[in-house]
C-alpha cells in the first residue's frame, strides 16, 4: 500500500507540473514513464507475495475451523489471523476479493462455532442452576430419621458437587448459602442421632451393667467374687464383650477405690461433655485429660460423637469394681445424661 501511495502521488505531481517545456518534455516523460513501469513492477511483485501470504492465511483458518480445539481457542487464533491478514497490505485488486470473501465465511463459522457452545454452556449452567435448586428444596424438606441416613445425605452431597460450576451471581451466591446451611443442621441431627443409638444400645444391655454392680457389691460386702455371665446369642458388640470381660478381671484383681471413683467421674465427665458440649464447673480441671484422650483416639481421623460415646459406654461398663456407694453418687447424673442423649433438638 506504500508503493501505490507513492505511485499515486507521482503521478498527482506529473499532473500538476505540466505541461514541460517541448524540448525535454519527450525525455523526461519517457523518465518518468520507465520509472513508474519500474514502481508498478514492484507492487505487482509486492501483490503477488501478499496473495499468496493472505492463501497461506485462508488455509490456516479453513485447517482452524476443522481442527479439534475447543471452540474458544479456535476463536482467539482466528482474530491472530485477522491480525495478521490486516498487516499484510491487498493483494491483486480481484484475487483480494475472493480471498477475502472466502477468509470472512470461515472466521464468520469459527466465530458462530464459539457463540454456539457459549450458549449451549450458559443453557447448561442454567439447567445446573435449577437442578440445584430442587437438590436444595428436597433436602430442605427432608430430615433424617436414624444414623443409616447418613448415606442418603452423602448421596445429596455428591449430586451438588457434580453440578459446580454453578454460573457466578446473587442467586449461586445466596443458594450456597443456605445449602452449607441444610448440610450443617442435617450432619447435627445425623450426630445427635448417631448418639441417640448408641444409648438405647447401651440401654438395651442395661441389666449386664446393673448384674455387674450387683456382683461388685457381692464381692465387696459378702467376700463372694464371681463372674458375671451373658446370652452368647445376645446381639452383645465384641467392644461391649470385651469390656464385660474385663469388669469381671477387674473383679477379681480390683484396683485401689479411689482410682475406681476417678475413673467413674471422668467418664461422667466425659459424657457430660458429648451431650451438652461443656463440663460442669466442678469438672472443668477433667477438661484437658479428656482432649488430649480424644485426641489420641482419633489419631488418623476425627472420631464422630457417637463413635466417642461408644468409647465412654464401653469404658463404663469396664470400670469396677465400684461400690454400692460410689455408684449412689454418681447414678443420678448419668441417668441425666442417658435421658439427655436420647432427645434430639428441635427441627
Amino acid at each position: 500500500d506504500a508503493l501505490r501511495l507513492i505511485r499515486d502521488q507521482a503521478r498527482e505531481e506529473w499532473q500538476r507540473h505540466s505541461p514541460v517545456p517541448r524540448d525535454q518534455a519527450k525525455a523526461v516523460g519517457r523518465r518518468f514513464s520507465r520509472a513508474l513501469a519500474t514502481l508498478q513492477e514492484l507492487i505487482d511483485h509486492r501483490a503477488k507475495e501478499i496473495a499468496h501470504a493472505k492463501r497461506a492465511l485462508v488455509d490456516a483458518a479453513h485447517e482452524l475451523l476443522n481442527s479439534s480445539l475447543a471452540a474458544e481457542t479456535r476463536a482467539e487464533k482466528s482474530k491472530e489471523l485477522q491480525r495478521r491478514w490486516r498487516a499484510l497490505g491487498r493483494a491483486p485488486r480481484g484475487e483480494e476479493q475472493a480471498l477475502w470473501r472466502e477468509f470472512r465465511r470461515l472466521c464468520d463459522q469459527i466465530f458462530a462455532l464459539r457463540d454456539a457452545q457459549r450458549d449451549d454452556h450458559a443453557q447448561q449452567a442454567r439447567g445446573r442452576l435449577e437442578a440445584m435448586q430442587k437438590l436444595i428444596d428436597r433436602l430442605d424438606a427432608w430430615q433424617p430419621a436414624r444414623l443409616a441416613d447418613q448415606a442418603e445425605l452423602d448421596s445429596a452431597i455428591k449430586q451438588s458437587d457434580a453440578l459446580y460450576p454453578l454460573p457466578p451471581g446473587r442467586r449461586t451466591e445466596g443458594m450456597r448459602r443456605r445449602w452449607d446451611g441444610i448440610i450443617r443442621a442435617r450432619r447435627e441431627r445425623l450426630a445427635q442421632l448417631g448418639m441417640r443409638e448408641e444409648i438405647e444400645r447401651w440401654l438395651e444391655h442395661r441389666s449386664l451393667f446393673d448384674a455387674h454392680l450387683a456382683a461388685d457389691a457381692a464381692c465387696q460386702e459378702q467376700g463372694i467374687c464371681e463372674d458375671v455371665t451373658y446370652d452368647p446369642a445376645s446381639s452383645l458388640s465384641e467392644e461391649l464383650r470385651n469390656a464385660h470381660e474385663q469388669r469381671n478381671a477387674a473383679r477379681r484383681n480390683p484396683p485401689p477405690a479411689e482410682e475406681v471413683s476417678e475413673r467413674l467421674t471422668y467418664l461422667r465427665a466425659y459424657l457430660s461433655l458429648l451431650a451438652l458440649g461443656r463440663l460442669r464447673q466442678q469438672d472443668e480441671s477433667l477438661q484437658l485429660a479428656i482432649q488430649v484422650e480424644r485426641l489420641n483416639s482419633g489419631v488418623g481421623r476425627e472420631l464422630s460423637r457417637s463413635e466417642e460415646i461408644r468409647r465412654v459406654l464401653c469404658k463404663l461398663l469396664a470400670t469396677g469394681p465400684v461400690s454400692a456407694e460410689q455408684w449412689a453418687r454418681e447414678k443420678e447424673a448419668f441417668d441425666t445424661l442417658f435421658d439427655q442423649l436420647t432427645q434430639l433438638s428441635p427441627t
